[in-house]
Parts: structure tokens; sequence; C-alpha cells
């Protein structure tokens, strides 16, 4: 395929693959800032306490830790789940990218799709997200696993269409 200028065009499915790519990491980047400010938050609160010797001196490093961890997973978990169930199918990263969620038959997903979606991030995030990116490109509705267990595709935002 070569456009009118002799430049080779981009696949349909390969540039839904790299906006996919690019809002996943948006979001992932979004769920990970929040953690950090929440690290930072508790390293500035345990310094004090540790100085005065009211926790132990592993805490400096466990706490900011831990709380990095569980903040980007909820936040993630927010991002993914609570966010598009109430803003019409769409995360932070979707709405940069122009992207939205939605059923296969047109409509917006329930919750249990989204919690699908979500949980199967884990098998879709393998090898660095090269999983989910050959599954988008090979499938027909250019789906990532998570899509294809909670009957959902993401599709280019508009106006949504009544199923």
């Amino acid at each position: 395929m070569t456009s009118a200028g002799g430049r080779r065009e981009v696949p349909e499915r390969l540039r839904m693959a790299g906006r996919r790519v690019v809002q996943a990491v948006l979001d992932q980047a979004l769920a990970a800032g929040v953690g950090v400010f929440a690290a930072l938050a508790v390293g500035l609160v345990v310094i004090p306490l540790l100085q005065w010797g009211w926790v132990p001196p592993k805490a400096i490093l466990w706490g900011p830790v831990i709380t990095f961890f569980a903040v980007n997973y909820a936040c993630d978990a927010v991002i993914q789940i609570w966010v598009p169930a109430r803003r019409g199918g769409v995360t932070p990263g979707m709405l940069v990218m122009g992207l939205r969620v939605e059923t296969l038959r047109g409509g917006p997903p329930k919750v249990r799709a989204y919690v699908f979606r979500w949980l199967l991030f884990t098998v879709d995030g393998l090898l660095f997200g090269l999983v989910a990116v050959v599954s988008i490109v090979v499938t027909r509705r250019r789906q990532r696993i998570g899509d294809l267990v909670a009957r959902t595709l993401v599709v280019r935002a508009g106006p949504r269409t009544s199923g």
C-alpha cells in the first residue's frame, strides 16, 4: 500500500495498536504518578518518625515502597473500571487518543466487563504488552485478550450507537 506521495501507508490494524499502546502508557503513567506522590508523602511522614525512634529503620524503605504499589494498583483499578463506567467507556488515556470501549453490539459495557478487561491486563501485559499488541493486530475486531473475554472492543470515539 502506498499513498499518492509514494510513502507506505500504515495499515489500520497497526495504527489502532499504536493508539492503544500510547493510551495504555498514558493511563499507567497516571496511576504510577499518583503512586509516586503517595510514596513521597509517606516518606516525608516516616523520616521524622524514624528520627524520633518511633518506627524501625526498615520503615524508611518499605513504607514508601508498599505505599507506591498499593496506591498504584488501586489507582489503576479506578482508571480502568470506575472512570470508564462513569464516563462513557473512556479512560483518561483513551480521551487523549480519541478512543472508547463499547460492547460488541455497540452499547456501553457493564462494570463486570471493565473488571474482566482490567484483570486480564495481567495476561495482555506479558512481554511488556507484546501479547496485547499481537492480539490487537491479528484479531478481526482488533481486540486484546481482555476484550475478547469481556466481549468488548475499543473503537474511535464518536457518537455512541444504541445497541
